[in-house]
């Protein structure tokens, strides 16, 4: 990665680079640098400021990642490209399959993806209902380079710009034809086959230009049984250790009382208060995960077309238009009923008449347990004949930018000012397969008499019978054909704005012209979800939800100010101060207004300091806001557990049976939104210098301090604080948490509201060394960050008393994010060959290890029989290596292998699944790639 930190004397060298570099893109681009070194110093404004200036370098820290770099990576999504600079945090990709949705999001300093905006040549490109936008829909070939800012913005950009902005630049001024085709695999699995195929065209003419563009790219699944860490629950355990406890052959809890009153329990063990201990061994569990997504397919189709044209000498209109498909899918093992009053379920009987009841007993949530009957407790069946779950995603996006942009001539002073229109649209239609109708399910295992005299063909359900594999057991087709149902979801966003910007200089003064950039932009937001009927209604095997809707508006005015201080002094050959702020008025919360101040020092011609101050804040998206309460099964650890004689000091566990132990590890719980929300708030500071020396030509080192505090941050209590609470005095927040006879917990409500916050420091540091020889041109990068500290900060409702927490829930001072994460890059040019190395190195960390099963000794890291274990993941790195012949001048070949050593992730043992983290470490396997350039 390059930063746009070069100073004006190292630029030309740079440049002289950059020109054979380009080549790794697209030979015949002719870019003149020596026309270029003699033509006009142009004014440009870069991201993080609207004010247009000659100078490149500002207060802001900024990398600039140009077409070549993103190349080197060798990858089809932009949004993997910049998951993997050192100062994304871990955030949500087309890796992520349960919880996953086919999107890939940027996520800064590791606070949230929410918090970093997005912006395409300046402009705010379309978020989904979360508030994140989906980079995977931006086609790479059509990018010319993208600037990460690292530092708070919202007085520049408004809301989101909290750790900082991405703005991706597309191509300009293109004149002729390109085409690309790539193609890779996972060279150890044969799996994962990636393509991508794109072609492009311009052509400029004398008072204006047109470039097109048409992008293909599919990927295709690995499943997490071919890889032996995602093959299991949890890796070095035995294969159904953490299982899920509705195995195949089902299970059955239940029990009633014989004609003297006494407690009777079939397959269980009971505890004399009506109740059952006995609970699934781990080597009765479920081995779900070989039938999940590892990577997750997706199949994408982009047009992306803008065009210029000059209307006078001072006037030119602009338009850019955007669409992209994306048909995404995620797939999970059979779905698994669960019924019985450990769930807090009723209307539910298996029949004493069903033809597959061996029992004889009506075994039902709302029976008594005498007179032929018997309580189910809990009914457990994996639903195998039904076969995987599949979740399908088709969404379209598009998006419409057009306006005019000019100057205004005032004396010797120009002004350029710009206004435009800005129209997106996101519609999302989803499809899941393998659900069950649960209200069709109660009919089916009901009264056989009642169920085959149904007019909605109901057929009498078999699930004593076991299944014996996939698509294989006593649940035949006609059954399925009853009880299963495809839900079919709605969803989409809309945005919809004006704005107009004017920036040039004021007048001057003793050290420079005061610059200045002004504006204006109203903007309405709207979303929705609607769910499928059933899943609205409750009666799915699935999360439930309910729909959301919502819309709000904003109105915003800003001031930004470059004032020059002080020039040609010793010791300060120019001193800047850079102002600005912004107020924006909701139509929901309120209005807020954000400020920033920067001061950029030139010691000298080799060396900048700089630094910045600056308020930012997020609003409230229109999920927060608006979403439908739905559930949620997180895993979470019920403080009750042994009843309440064992828990003597924990009043919240009264009344909780002896013996009582959590059927399950998730835990059902309820969340939603909160139209109530104030918006976020931030200040941020950053505090660095520039540093090119006069006496290494080609060298730059840049070194950023950062500090980030996130204020009234949007979240919820958190559902196992809730628990812990209420069992701590039997007071706090148990209104949140309902019970079942056994003392189960039925449901939890964990809902948004403004609570806590965040905050993170450390510093990121840049160095690139450029020069030329005998045997070729090189670039020599490292770019790094260091996290002194990631904290969250949890307010407790009552007592309002403050604890910080680190990334994994845990009090302390435990690494649980990487603290080192570095780049470190070669690319080599000659002739016609050119080659790239890429180190991505990780730093170590340590997580909580509390496996359970007697494991923990032998796979914690750091093991303690008395109390909290830990686990370290140990540093490692990823090496990807390519190289380019160019045949012609015209075509280009290069083949490429990413996780060269083929290096394994590190194990976690406090991932969600697949025993690793998704969003930090790459899919097991060695992944050789071969792409072939077309230009002319």
């Amino acid at each position: 990665m390059f930063t746009n930190s070069k100073l004006a004397k190292s630029v030309k060298l740079a440049c002289a680079f950059g020109a054979a570099s380009a080549a790794l893109v697209a030979p015949n681009a002719a870019f003149s640098q020596e026309a270029e070194a003699d033509a006009p110093i142009e004014k440009i404004s870069v991201t993080g400021s609207r004010i247009k200036r000659t100078e490149i370098e500002g207060a802001n820290p900024v990398t600039v990642m140009e077409a070549v770099d993103i190349e080197k990576f060798g990858i089809t999504s932009i949004g993997d490209v910049l998951q993997a600079i050192p100062s994304a945090g871990s955030a949500i990709n087309t890796n992520n399959n349960n919880g996953g949705n086919g999107t890939t999001t940027i996520d800064i300093r590791g606070i949230g993806s929410g918090r970093t905006l997005v912006l395409v040549n300046g402009k705010r490109w379309a978020p989904g209902l979360g508030g994140a936008v989906d980079l995977n829909n931006i086609p790479a070939s059509i990018i010319d380079r993208i600037e990460v800012l690292k530092d708070g913005a919202s007085a520049v950009y408004g809301s989101d710009a909290i750790a900082g902005v991405v703005n991706i630049i597309t191509r300009t001024d293109f004149e002729g034809f390109h085409a690309s085709a790539y193609q890779g695999q996972y060279l150890s699995y044969n799996d994962g086959n990636k393509e991508q195929y794109d072609v492009g065209f311009g052509f400029t003419g004398d008072r204006g230009s047109v470039y097109m563009n048409v992008s293909y790219v599919e990927e295709e699944q690995t499943l997490a049984g071919d890889r032996a860490i995602s093959a299991v629950p949890v890796f070095g355990t035995a294969p159904t250790y953490g299982g899920s406890s509705a195995p195949p052959q089902g299970r059955f809890y239940y029990y009633g009382y014989d004609q003297a009153g006494d407690l009777f329990v079939v397959n269980g063990q009971g505890d004399g208060n009506g109740g059952v201990n006995s609970w699934v061994e781990p080597d009765s569990r479920f081995n779900y995960a070989p039938f999940n997504y590892l990577s997750t397919p997706q199949e994408r189709t982009a047009i992306y077309t803008q065009g210029r044209y000059e209307l006078t000498d001072n006037i030119t209109a602009t338009a850019t238009a955007f669409y992209n498909n994306r048909k995404s899918a995620q797939a999970l093992a059979p779905t698994p009923l669960f019924i019985g009053t450990a769930f807090g379920d009723s209307g539910f009987t298996i029949a004493a008449n069903n033809p597959y009841n061996p029992t004889g007993l009506d075994i039902g949530t709302d029976v008594d347990g005498t007179d032929g009957t018997a309580i189910m407790f809990l009914v457990g069946r994996r639903m195998m004949e039904a076969g995987y779950r599949i979740f399908q995603q088709n969404v379209d996006q598009f998006q419409f930018n057009g306006g005019f942009e000019g100057i205004i001539e005032v004396g010797n002073s120009e002004f350029y000012w710009d206004a435009g229109y800005t129209y997106a649209d996101i519609a999302q239609n989803t499809i899941t397969e393998g659900l069950l109708n649960m209200d069709r399910v109660a009919n089916a295992i009901g009264d056989v008499d009642a169920c085959t005299s149904s007019s909605d063909g109901c057929v009498p359900l078999n699930l004593f019978g076991g299944a014996t594999a996939l698509y294989e057991g006593s649940i035949t087709q006609e059954m399925l054909d009853y009880i299963t149902f495809t839900a079919q979801d709605a969803a989409g966003t809309s945005l919809e704005s004006y704005h107009a910007n004017i920036t040039g200089d004021l007048f001057e003064l003793p050290a420079g012209y005061l610059a200045f950039a002004a504006g204006y932009e109203k903007r309405w937001q709207s979303g929705f979800d609607q769910p499928d009927a059933l899943i609205a209604a409750g009666i799915t095997s699935g999360n439930s939800r309910q729909p959301t809707a919502g819309s709000f508006s904003v109105e915003e005015a800003y001031l930004e100010l470059a004032v020059p201080v002080l020039e040609g002094l010793p010791g300060v050959e120019r001193l800047d101060l850079e102002l600005a702020t912004r107020y924006s008025d909701y139509s929901n919360f309120g209005d807020t207004t954000n400020s920033k101040v920067g001061v950029k020092w030139q010691v000298t011609e080799d060396l900048l300091l700089r630094g910045t101050w600056s308020e930012a804040f997020r609003a409230p998206t229109i999920s927060e806001l608006f979403q439908g309460q739905s559930d949620s099964f997180p895993p979470l650890t019920d403080p009750c557990n042994g009843g309440a004689a064992a828990n003597p000091d924990l009043p919240g566990c009264a009344g909780v049976p002896a013996g009582y132990q959590q059927p399950n590890s998730q835990i059902r719980i309820t969340v939603g939104g909160n139209p109530d929300l104030l918006a976020e708030e931030a200040e941020s500071t950053t505090v660095g210098f520039v540093y090119s020396p006069e006496y290494i030509e080609g060298l730059s080192l840049t070194f950023d301090m950062f500090e980030i505090e996130v204020d009234n941050a949007v979240s919820s209590v958190g559902a196992q604080t809730i628990l812990n609470a209420c069992a701590g005095d039997g007071v706090t927040l148990c209104s949140l948490v309902q019970r079942g006879s056994a003392g189960n917990v039925v449901d939890l409500y964990n809902g948004l509201v403004n609570l806590g916050g965040q905050t993170t420091s450390g510093f990121d540091w840049e160095i690139a060394y450029n020069f030329e020889s005998s045997v070729g041109d090189f670039r020599l990068q490292m770019d790094g960050t260091y996290v002194d500290e990631r904290t969250t900060l949890v307010i407790d409702p009552v007592s309002k008393e403050v604890t910080k927490f680190n990334d994994a829930g845990q009090a302390g001072d435990r690494d649980v994010v990487p603290r080192v994460r570095t780049n470190i890059s070669a690319i080599w040019n000659y002739e016609d060959f050119s080659a790239t190395y890429l180190i991505r190195y990780i730093g170590n960390t340590t997580e909580l290890c509390s496996i359970g099963g007697g494991y923990e000794e032998e796979l914690c890291s750091d093991y303690n029989p008395d109390g909290d274990s830990y686990n370290e993941l140990e540093a490692m790195a990823y090496h990807d290596a390519s190289f380019s012949y160019h045949m012609t001048d015209n075509l280009r070949f290069t083949v490429g292998v990413n996780n060269l050593w083929d290096t394994d992730p590190e194990v976690s043992y406090s991932t969600f699944a697949n025993s690793f983290d998704p969003s930090m470490y790459e899919v097991p396997g060695r992944f050789g790639y071969a792409r072939v350039n077309l230009s002319f």
